[in-house]
């Protein structure tokens, strides 16, 4: 017994020094061998252990794979579907918007076209309305004509009459024109042969004027504006009231005046201009004035401011 062990070798009392060195190496080799081996044994078992947990990880990494490639290609479909929803969804829209739009449209055509027809139909009452007022207007027109038929031959008549006047004055104006050579041939012969008395004298040269002054208003000039201050003045009637208007020279519009006015300004007018006043009076077409009321107011106006109708004006000669 060496050191508390028990030594089981046959002859081991013998066996000592350098002998018993190499039996106890090899023991312990063997020890060093079992427990490499021992070791190899739990290596290759955790190896074989890793590898199968390698296999299960990579078939579960396959596994994996495959089921995210089915994800993908089934998350592929469904946005495919998606998109495809997307897409009709949109195309349902747009043809919802063309729908509102074409009902839009409709109801702004119905909407113009019932406009149209309103305004159609008011226009062909302002065609009816217009159609009886121009048919008015053509009876009123007509009876215008006749009227004016009928002052024509008034007009006619009176021409005729100032025609008989003028032939009548013309033969005065003969007789006169005889009587004053015949008077002059008188005044001379008296005047030669000194028989004649001063009073008759100037009875015969009193005869002689009058007849001068007849033969002056018979030959005077024909009336001119030529020279003249122009005053314009315009007299018509509107149902039961007469309507004046007057224009100065160098004035562009009428004024609108009474008769009471009118006398007033042409009164003042003819204090400036004396027998330079020419007055011309405009009695237009339609005027609803009766002949004599035509005439009687264009006979005043004239017979008072007028220069050709003053008693005594005498013609001054035109200014150039």
């Amino acid at each position: 017994m060496q050191q508390g062990f028990i030594d089981l070798r046959r002859n081991a009392s013998t066996e000592t020094g350098a002998d018993s060195f190499w039996p106890s190496f090899t023991d312990i080799m063997m020890v060093v061998v079992m427990i490499f081996m021992i070791a190899s044994v739990v290596l290759m078992l955790r190896n074989w252990e890793l590898v199968q947990t390698l296999r299960d990880t990579i078939e579960s990494e396959r596994e994996a794979e495959a089921l995210a490639l089915s994800m993908t290609e089934t998350s592929a479909t469904l946005e495919e579907q998606l998109a495809q929803a997307q897409h009709e969804n949109s195309e349902l829209r747009m043809r919802l918007m063309r729908a509102n739009e074409i009902n839009r449209n409709t109801r702004e055509q119905l909407s113009q076209q019932q406009q149209q027809l309103l305004s159609l139909q008011a226009e062909k009452r302002q065609l009816s309305a217009s159609l009886q007022q121009a048919q008015r207007d053509v009876q009123l027109h007509e009876d215008k004509i006749r009227q004016s038929e009928a002052r024509y031959t008034q007009l006619a008549d009176v021409r005729d009459t100032l025609d008989q006047r003028l032939q009548q004055v013309l033969e005065q104006l003969t007789r006169a024109e005889q009587e004053n050579r015949e008077q002059a041939a008188e005044l001379a012969e008296l005047r030669q042969g000194s028989s004649l008395t001063e009073e008759q004298l100037s009875l015969l040269q009193g005869e002689y004027d009058d007849l001068r002054v007849k033969y002056d208003k018979l030959v005077k000039p024909a009336r001119s504006a030529q020279g003249k201050h122009v005053v314009t003045v315009r007299y018509w009637k509107e149902g039961k009231y007469y309507q004046i208007r007057i224009k100065d020279a160098g004035e562009e519009d009428y004024r609108a005046v009474s008769r009471k006015q009118l006398h007033e300004e042409l009164s003042d007018l003819k204090e400036r201009f004396g027998n330079n006043l020419y007055v011309k009076l405009i009695i237009p077409d339609d005027s609803g004035l009766s002949y004599n009321e035509a005439w009687g107011f264009t006979f005043d106006i004239l017979k008072k401011y007028d220069y050709y109708h003053q008693e005594g004006a005498q013609e001054e000669p035109a200014a150039e």
